[in-house]
């Protein structure tokens, strides 16, 4: 029986071809869209499934509750993981972890690997499976290594590694470690990885901060037992922070400290496993936005509810020109449940011919998805069977919404009316009339999102920042050795288009290394708490950036006492509380420093957050970093190019290329760039696709009306008081949309810019521009079936059954 439904619908879809052309053409658009944004928003949230101790496993981060706010440190003190395991009923395990690109050789061939330092619980807490190697055994020594199945096979090719001595370069010396095994790689959906595993005591400065409570350096992760809820933990953690970070707290409160709700001046929280990869205070996280997957799925159900509200709209209206059908199969006995299941097998076979397209579609598309979006989908997340359910059962729901709907309006009419010519559909009017409000409020929100984002973008991009980010390349320098460094200054030296040379050891924005990063410091000066930004930086740091000195000066070779000199900017000027700052001497982490310098604040962080203390020390013994080179030329490109060879050439297993720090303020915004392109790709999907709903129904609506319009012609209606007449209830529905959507837009957009520290302000003359397009968009897509309307021979339409 349903194949001979399926037969009469394919032989009624035939003689329609532009009903069904329509919509299996915005169905299929629909459905991509919507498949390729679920499986985004699957990605983000199918992160570390496959850990089976996920819900035990935590990371901690800590809440100081200062007077200005509360800040939030993600890395803790050495002693703190031995601690954790004796006094916290129900730890299981406990790893601190720590790492960085480190070069490992094998004989004669060496290679930058992700050497992970860990405890030895970390391989037990993590289900990283070991192909060679015993998971409790595998880091007992200090000198033992664990690979992956891909760093193993790039430093030993076809070679059994487990047994082999490799060295690790650690603090520019070379250290023997035994392969003690070999894991599986590391999934793509993993917020944790490495390409090798050392013990936690291999870490370079681990002499001086054993046992030393005020230096927080690595984050801590624990796998509690099953029986434990993460409230006993919470309350177990604040004695942990009561007994060992008193001093801490009492300083928090001596400084007046806001207490939270318990009365707590810090707190210890904790990260569940399952939700580190979005997580704003996870090490381990992207910094992605929790609400960015929802935002997907919400795109997605917006796109297809507007393919869905096309497909109703057309139903109904085209049930006018089947009214002699409907009639003569009611006439001949047809009950209403024959004629819902005939019309909505017409809606699954339309639905069914989009669901295969649009899959052909979303696998061409996928590749330039990726590239578009900065993904890494692939199709074979619909291995999980539970994907693939949830798939077919949105089909089914999708089926149902867009053809059950007129499949029951239609098949209840009344036979009466049907016979004598006259389908009256009742409210299916103002049905079909809700339905384009909330399709063109859809395209009018996504419109106004999607400028509201560019307008910040750009003016995130012409804020001037405080230093030169034009004229400035940034050179990762990972571990290459200190003598490297002073290799790149030499040759630097002798580059004609160089201007300046100095290092950091942070960056500035985000490099193409992916690293980013603080260091605050907090100290007492004259019975006041101080709380800055601390960077180590190199002579010449203000010279190369381009800062802007308001006092004193920047750091000199002439001067020898410079280690213990600091340049600070305005902020730290005022937190000193010093009228005149210059030569203000205070103690920090035991050290005594002076200043000798005030630069204009500048923005060293993101736009998201407002200018902080900052304080510029010199230290011949940290390791920097970065190395910051300006240049003068009036080709950058190539000038990058001939840098990057010299330092490519100094250091051939570097992994990071150089970038200009213009490059590295965008990469600061990618997130932002990213919502830009997806509210504009769905604004485009949303306004493509209701225009197709809005033409058809003009085309039909027009049909109806054509002896009205005819009757109109012979009393000497004018072509264009016409076109107006038969354009203007289009125009209603369109600004009635415009305004619906306006406050929620400006709502959503407002909460969004006040994550900004610096933002533009949202005026009325953009929701007025978003107004002004969309009755373009309305007018161009139905003025060619109103003017054909209006031109048309009064004679021939009044002939019109």
């Amino acid at each position: 029986m349903f194949t001979s439904y399926l037969r009469i619908a394919w032989r009624n879809l035939w003689k329609q071809k532009v009903f069904a052309a329509v919509n299996v053409t915005g169905m299929s658009i629909a459905i991509c869209a919507a498949l390729l944004l679920s499986l985004t928003a699957y990605k983000e949230w199918s992160y570390d499934d496959f850990q089976q101790h996920r819900d035990h496993i935590y990371q901690l981060y800590r809440e100081d509750h200062q007077s200005n706010g509360t800040r939030i440190s993600k890395s803790f003190s050495e002693p703190m993981a031995g601690v954790l395991r004796k006094e916290v009923p129900g730890v299981k395990h406990v790893t601190r972890i720590g790492g960085d690109n480190l070069s490992v050789r094998y004989k004669d061939k060496s290679i930058y690997l992700d050497v992970q330092m860990t405890d030895p619980d970390y391989l037990q807490m993590f289900s990283f499976p070991l192909q060679k190697g015993n998971p409790h055994t595998a880091l007992d020594r200090l000198d033992q290594v664990v690979l992956t199945r891909r760093s193993a096979s790039s430093l030993f090719n076809e070679e059994d590694p487990v047994g082999k001595t490799v060295e690790v370069n650690i603090g520019e010396q070379w250290k023997p470690f035994v392969v003690s095994a070999v894991a599986d790689n590391i999934p793509d959906n993993s917020s944790l990885s490495f390409e090798a595993l050392i013990r936690f005591e291999n870490v370079e400065n681990y002499a001086d901060i054993r046992n030393d409570w005020h230096t927080s350096s690595y984050p801590v992760m624990l796998e509690m037992a099953p029986a434990v809820s993460a409230a006993a933990l919470r309350k177990d953690l604040v004695q942990v922070a009561h007994k060992y970070m008193g001093d801490l707290i009492r300083d928090l409160k001596g400084m007046g400290g806001a207490p939270d709700e318990d009365g707590e001046f810090l707190r210890i929280r904790t990260i569940p496993l399952s939700d580190l990869h979005l997580s704003p205070h996870s090490v381990f996280g992207t910094g992605l936005n929790p609400f960015y997957p929802w935002m997907m799925v919400m795109l997605a159900c917006l796109i297809t509810g507007i393919a869905c509200v096309n497909f109703i709209n057309l139903s109904i209206a085209r049930s006018f020109t089947r009214g002699s059908e409907i009639g003569l199969r009611k006439a001949l006995g047809a009950m209403d449940r024959q004629l819902m299941l005939q019309f909505w097998s017409e809606a699954f076979l339309l639905c069914f011919i989009s669901l295969v397209l649009s899959l052909l579609l979303a696998t061409l598309l996928l590749p330039y998805y990726n590239a578009t979006f900065r993904h890494a989908l692939s199709f074979r997340l619909f291995q999980n069977g539970w994907l693939i359910l949830g798939t077919a059962a949105t089909f089914f729901g999708i089926t149902l919404l867009a053809g059950g709907y007129p499949a029951w309006k239609i098949a209840r009419v009344n036979i009466i009316q049907v016979l004598k010519g006259k389908l009256d559909l009742g409210r299916g009017g103002r049905v079909r009339n809700g339905l384009i409000v909330f399709q063109f409020m859809v395209a009018a929100l996504l419109i106004s999102c999607t400028a509201v984002i560019w307008q910040q973008l750009n003016f995130i991009r012409a804020t001037p920042l405080g230093y030169n980010t034009t004229q400035v390349i940034s050179i990762p320098l990972g571990n290459a050795p200190q003598q490297a460094l002073t290799a790149m200054r030499n040759r630097l030296a002798s580059e004609p288009a160089v201007e300046s040379i100095t290092a950091s050891t942070l960056n500035m924005g985000l490099g193409k290394d992916g690293s980013s990063g603080n260091w605050t410091l907090g100290f007492d000066y004259k019975g006041n708490h101080v709380n800055t930004q601390a960077m180590v930086v190199d002579y010449d740091y203000a010279k190369t950036l381009g800062l802007t000195l308001i006092a004193g000066r920047d750091f000199s070779r002439r001067y020898g006492a410079d280690t213990t000199g600091v340049v600070i900017n305005e902020q730290m000027a005022k937190q000193l509380g010093e009228k005149d700052p210059l030569n203000v001497v205070y103690n920090a982490n035991g050290n005594n420093y002076h200043v000798i310098g005030v630069v204009k604040d500048y923005h060293f962080e993101s736009l998201r957050k407002k200018i902080d203390p900052l304080m510029l020390s010199m230290s011949a013994s940290a390791r920097k970093s970065y190395l910051f080179v300006k240049v003068n030329t009036n080709h950058p490109a190539a000038t990058m190019e001939r840098i990057s060879a010299l330092w490519k050439e100094i250091d051939p297993l570097t992994m990071s290329e150089p970038s200009f720090l213009d490059e590295n303020t965008d990469r600061l915004y990618r997130q932002e760039a990213r919502f830009s392109r997806i509210f504009m790709s769905g604004a485009v999907l949303a306004i493509l696709i209701s225009c197709m709903g809005l033409f058809a129904i003009a085309m039909l609506v027009m049909a109806q009306r054509r002896k009205e319009v005819g009757i109109r012609k012979v009393l000497g209606a004018s072509v264009s008081s016409i076109v107006m007449l038969l354009s203007k209830d289009f125009l209603k529905l369109v600004l009635v949309a415009v305004l619906a959507a306006t406050p929620i837009s400006w709502y959503l957009m407002q909460r969004w810019l006040n994550g900004f520290a610096l933002h533009v302000e949202i005026h009325w003359w953009m929701f007025a521009g978003v107004c002004a397009v969309a009755v373009v968009i309305a007018l161009a897509t139905t003025s060619l079936q109103t003017v054909r309307a209006a031109l048309a021979n009064p004679a021939e339409s009044l002939k019109a059954d």
